[in-house]
């Protein structure tokens, strides 16, 4: 990008506009002001020689000639003996001798004959008497040579107040532009509350400053959702870090119990079982781990399935011979049938920590006039106080600090509304109470996965 001064810039444009201004009106008026003093010229001297016809035979020839021969002309009267009674006017200069080729002048005197820088005309008298008026041009010349030199004098003074008032105006014009660059400043410096706040925000620079506070407002909060998630990632890692410390130091703890050899048989194959019970809940953490990164690239592969179906699969999947009571009807839909199987899983298991033994119902049914499938999963546990509903769907959350050992990382609700997501759908932990519900579920905890049906 050109970081020209816009100030010079203009300054530099607006003088050569004024200048080329100046040049064609100093040249319109030249060529205007030469015509008119021609056309005056020819008049004069075409009057001057009339003047001359009205005298012929009141006055003598030699008056006749003195009265023509005004300032600036010149007149002379021949006979057709040759004599030639004449008189130059003061500043005429020499009398026309021979006449030379001469061309008419075109004008609104067509008999006025232009030789050179003379004009001349002759009127027929009396007795073969040829009355002669000249006068020159020189005169016009002069004034528009001095007309000329006070166009170009006038000019340059014009061109150079025009250049320092523009230099100073566009100072003050251009003052807003300096706030803006004085609140880029500050803002870059730390001060990210700074705003321009235009009084007028309908002109031209009014709408710039209204786009730098709309581009500021989005900076900071870019700025502020990457710290939340900064802050959100540095939590997670850190919570992550200590859910895999603990299985972690009791794997090492078994294990230097092995290579000691010591205690019984049982006490090691307890250390054995140990070992490999904590390096699942490991695995199992690392994989949920890598499933809550990846959550944003989940791309579905929906295909054509009842959604009743594969809850049943699902609920013999995760609870093989428990007492889960299902209730379902058919609802056709698309989707991804491994991704609607986890999600089921997660529920029943989340279901079966919080009720142990208890009574838990699945329910598969339509809802909002047919337009989603629904799987409601409610338990009979000691439920979800509703100021925790939307918190249990945080990663690594556990509301109950007594489960840190019962191999849950509190992934699995925030994967399940995850992959319910990527399908268009959505996990929610509803009141018991809603009316809304299907009728006779537990009073505990009751999360409400939905689908699109269509």
């Amino acid at each position: 990008m050109r970081t020209v001064s816009l100030r010079r810039r203009v300054v530099a444009v607006s003088a050569a506009v004024v200048v080329l201004l100046l040049l064609a009106v100093g040249v319109f008026v030249d060529a205007d002001l030469g015509s008119r003093l021609r056309d005056d010229a020819r008049a004069r001297l075409v009057g001057l020689a009339d003047l001359g016809v009205q005298l012929d035979g009141v006055v003598d020839d030699q008056t006749l000639v003195n009265r023509l021969a005004t300032a600036g002309a010149s007149a002379e009267l021949r006979t057709d003996g040759g004599t030639v009674v004449g008189r130059p006017g003061p500043g005429a200069g020499p009398a026309a001798g021979p006449p030379g080729p001469a061309a008419a002048a075109p004008g609104p005197a067509p008999d006025v004959v232009e030789d050179g820088d003379l004009l001349r005309v002759e009127r027929e008298l009396g007795d073969g008497r040829v009355l002669e008026v000249t006068t020159s041009l020189r005169p016009v010349e002069d004034a528009r040579s001095q007309f000329r030199r006070s166009m170009l004098w006038g000019g340059a003074i014009g061109v150079v107040v025009a250049v320092l008032a523009l230099w100073l105006l566009l100072g003050r014009a251009l003052v807003p532009l300096d706030t803006m660059t004085r609140t880029a400043r500050s803002i870059a410096a730390g001060d990210r509350g700074r705003r321009l706040a235009p009084d007028r925000a309908g002109t031209e620079l009014g709408r710039v400053a209204v786009a730098f506070d709309e581009m500021l407002d989005s900076l900071e909060g870019a700025e502020s959702r990457a710290s939340q998630a900064r802050d959100r990632l540095q939590r997670f890692l850190s919570d992550a870090a200590h859910d895999l410390r603990t299985p972690l130091a009791a794997v090492v703890a078994a294990a230097e119990r092995l290579l000691l050899d010591s205690g019984s048989r049982e006490q090691r194959e307890e250390a054995a079982v140990r070992i490999v019970r904590e390096a699942r809940r490991a695995g199992r953490l690392v994989t949920d781990l890598l499933a809550v990164s990846r959550l944003e690239e989940v791309r579905p592969q929906p295909s054509p399935l009842d959604l009743a179906d594969v809850v049943r699969t699902a609920v013999h999947d995760a609870a093989p011979g428990a007492p889960v009571e299902v209730r379902a009807v058919a609802v056709p839909l698309r989707a991804d049938a491994e991704h609607v199987r986890r999600v089921v899983v997660n529920l029943l298991a989340n279901a079966r920590v919080a009720a142990p033994g208890g009574r838990v119902v699945v329910v598969v049914d339509r809802a909002d006039d047919g337009r989603w499938g629904r799987v409601v999963v409610a338990d009979d546990g000691p439920g979800i106080a509703p100021a925790d509903r939307e918190l249990v769907f945080g990663r690594l959350v556990r509301l109950d600090p007594s489960r840190t050992g019962d191999g849950g990382a509190g992934l699995g609700l925030s994967i399940s509304r995850g992959l319910a997501r990527a399908a268009g759908g959505d996990l929610r932990c509803a009141d018991p109470d809603d009316p809304t519900l299907p009728p006779d579920l537990p009073a505990g905890a009751v999360l409400v996965l939905t689908l699109p049906a269509g």
